[in-house]
């Protein structure tokens, strides 16, 4: 019979990844916390999204039921999306399976995110077609890890198609901005 001591747990084995020490230089982004946290994080943040956009919403015209008004869909969505949120948060407090690792904060989600953020921000300021330009061109580089030239070529082919789409075929006048 083999020594326990020398026995190697080939499960738990880390496969040539030293684990990291306490204090040691690691990074600040994905961070490791448990799926129903994780799970609760997710739910309060759509549930937060909902109860902004349902405040928004209710600032407009609700209409009557045989004729909705501008603010009866996005309401309705809204309170949908608080109700989702709630049950995911039920599910996620009532799971009574492990709690697995789960990795929170990933560079591309970041930057997907904050391109996102800032569409609202600058659409009206800057313009629809310079705006969305932008964006498309933020997500080429730093998530398709496209150059920068093709880039800009791709998100100009796309904001004119973007153009003809709305302003010619569908009369629709997007925000130019300032120029």
């Amino acid at each position: 019979m083999a020594d326990p001591a020398s026995v190697t747990d080939h499960a738990n084995a880390s496969h040539g990844t030293a684990a990291p020490q306490p204090g040691s230089d690691r990074p600040l982004l994905p961070r490791v916390i448990g799926t129903r946290r994780g799970g609760l994080l997710v739910a309060g943040a759509l549930a937060l999204t909902g109860l902004i956009f349902a405040w928004q919403a209710s600032l407009l015209d609700l209409g009557q039921i045989g004729l909705p008004g501008p603010g009866f869909f996005p309401l309705l969505l809204a309170v949908l999306l608080v109700v989702f949120s709630a049950v995911i948060a039920i599910e996620g407090r009532l799971r009574s399976s492990k709690d697995e690792p789960l990795e929170f904060g990933h560079a591309q989600v970041l930057i997907t995110f904050a391109a996102l953020l800032a569409v609202p921000l600058l659409f009206e300021f800057v313009g629809a077609y310079i705006t969305l330009g932008l964006m498309s061109a933020v997500l080429l580089v730093f998530i398709a890890r496209v150059s920068v030239l093709p880039a800009i070529v791709c998100s100009a082919i796309g904001m004119a198609a973007c153009w003809y789409l709305f302003g010619e075929l569908l009369g629709v006048r997007l925000p130019i901005g300032p120029f």
